[in-house]
C-alpha cells in the first residue's frame, strides 16, 4: 500500500527540516489508510463496541530528512506477530528517486474493553490469511 504527501511549510523546523514528530503522524495516517481501504475497519464504529485499536510500540530509524516542498510516499505492510499482535513496517521513500528517509515498525493490538483483553479483530484475520 502506498500513500503520497507533500512536506508542508508548516513541517519544518528551525533547521529547516522536517521536525521529527512529524514522521510519527505522516505514517499514522497512511496506516489509518490503509486500515480504511484493505481491512475496511470503521474506528468510529468499533469504539462504539468498545474496541480500539491502539499502539503499543512505534519505533523509526531516520537514515535521511526530509526538507520543504519534498514530495514522499509511505509504503504500509502488515504481518502477525504472536496471538494478539500485529505490525505494520513503513517505510518513507522520496518520490522522486525512492531514496529512503525512513524506517517505522509500529506494534498494535486491539482491545475489547467489554472482555478486558486484547485481540485480533476478524478484518485482521481475514486480510492476513490472504496474503499467505
Amino acid at each position: 500500500h502506498r500513500v503520497e504527501f507533500e512536506v508542508r511549510d508548516s513541517e519544518i523546523d528551525i533547521q529547516g527540516v522536517v521536525n521529527n514528530g512529524n514522521y510519527f503522524t505522516y505514517m499514522e495516517h497512511a496506516r489509518h489508510k490503509f486500515i480504511k481501504k484493505f481491512l475496511k475497519i470503521d474506528f468510529i464504529e468499533m469504539a462504539k463496541r468498545n474496541q480500539n485499536l491502539f499502539l503499543i510500540s512505534s519505533k523509526i530509524d531516520f537514515k535521511k530528512p526530509l526538507l520543504p516542498g519534498d514530495k514522499f510516499y509511505i509504503t504500509s505492510k502488515l504481518i502477525p506477530e504472536g496471538r494478539v499482535k500485529f505490525i505494520f513496517d513503513q517505510e518513507i521513500r522520496l518520490s522522486t528517486d525512492d531514496a529512503l528517509i525512513a524506517k517505522g515498525h509500529n506494534i498494535g493490538v486491539c482491545m475489547d474493553s467489554n472482555k478486558n483483553r486484547p485481540y485480533v479483530p476478524k478484518e485482521i484475520l481475514e486480510y492476513l490469511s490472504k496474503q499467505d
